[in-house]
């Protein structure tokens, strides 16, 4: 029985004809790691276990627009990373290059004239100056730190955001976004599910993607079984 989403989703991309109204059947089929892209007489079926959103979507055919695979990344990342750099190598030029001890006042205390009670006092003054001053200069060193850091989370955010995605243009709905995760899906991959949700796609389309389906789910199977085979193995070995 299946437990999760991806479990029941799994299944449901080996039953997709299940899902067809009566009359209805498949014609094409696209399969990615994580999603599946059903083309029937009527309308097109998506499937995907990795989303926040619905398991299963469909649309009428007449409604979908054209097909592309596009690349996703938060580039708003990227742009606040550069900008974090930018001020943390900044801050730290200043802050390496200017002491901040220097800045304070040069005073000679041996050519101060007056009694020592009052050379005693210019020199704690000078000794407090000074010691805020290196305070100054190492908040201004972690500023910069912080500001380097924080640009190498954003940069790596934007790195690990972005992916490659199946996308469905709808009209007058929201459209079909599918990851395509690590499957290969060429220019002719797109061209055949393009072509199979225009009209007149014909009974040869329909006949490819029941074999086509077939042995998806075939596969599919396979390697399922295979994984419970070694989890039994493991389990009588331990």
């Amino acid at each position: 029985m299946a437990r999760t989403r991806r479990e029941r989703v799994e299944q449901w991309r080996d039953h997709v004809d299940e899902l067809c109204h009566e009359g209805e059947h498949v014609e094409h089929r696209t399969d990615l790691a994580d999603a599946t892209v059903a083309v029937t007489n009527q309308r097109v079926l998506a499937l995907t276990a990795d989303s926040s959103d619905r398991a299963f979507r469909h649309v009428d055919r007449p409604n979908v627009g054209t097909v592309s695979v596009e690349t996703s990344a938060r580039v708003s990342h990227l742009c606040a990373g550069l900008a974090a750099a930018f001020v943390g190598v900044g801050v730290l030029e200043v802050a390496t290059n200017g002491s901040g001890t220097t800045l304070g006042p040069a005073v000679d205390l041996d050519s101060v004239p007056g009694p020592t009670a009052l050379t005693r006092l210019a020199e704690s003054a000078v000794a407090a100056v000074e010691t805020i001053l290196e305070l100054v200069e190492w908040g201004v060193l972690l500023v910069g730190v912080a500001a380097l850091a924080l640009a190498v989370g954003l940069v790596g955010s934007y790195l690990r955001s972005r992916s490659r995605r199946l996308v469905l243009r709808v009209s007058g709905g929201d459209d079909l976004v599918l990851p395509v995760g690590d499957a290969e899906l060429g220019d002719g991959a797109i061209a055949d599910l393009e072509r199979a949700i225009r009209p007149g796609s014909g009974s040869e389309l329909a006949d490819a993607g029941r074999r086509d389906g077939d042995r998806a789910s075939e596969e599919r199977c396979a390697d399922r079984d295979r994984t419970a085979g070694d989890g039994i193995e493991a389990d009588e070995s331990g």
